[in-house]
């Protein structure tokens, strides 16, 4: 699991992620700018990216600025325990 604390315009959102697939589809339906379709990052590969940084680091889309909070894997659930 991810945490990242999503920030714009002076308000900060943690959110909580297990998969990139999560991750995606909160960037297609919550940061994407429907007005401005073609602006859109690609889903797939800013999602990889914010998966992929380091604790204390940040990335930028769309004016978010996107923070890795946290990263803790359960590493039990490989042996079904939950």
């Amino acid at each position: 699991m991810i945490k990242l604390n999503i920030k714009k315009n002076g308000l900060i959102n943690v959110k909580s992620f297990t998969e990139k697939k999560e991750i995606r589809h909160f960037i297609r339906e919550e940061l994407w700018d429907m007005t401005n379709a073609s602006s859109n990052p690609d889903a797939t590969e800013t999602a990889e990216k914010i998966w992929n940084l380091n604790v204390g680091t940040s990335t930028n889309v769309l004016g978010y600025t996107i923070a890795m909070a946290g990263k803790s894997f359960d590493h039990n659930s490989m042996l079904g325990d939950k």
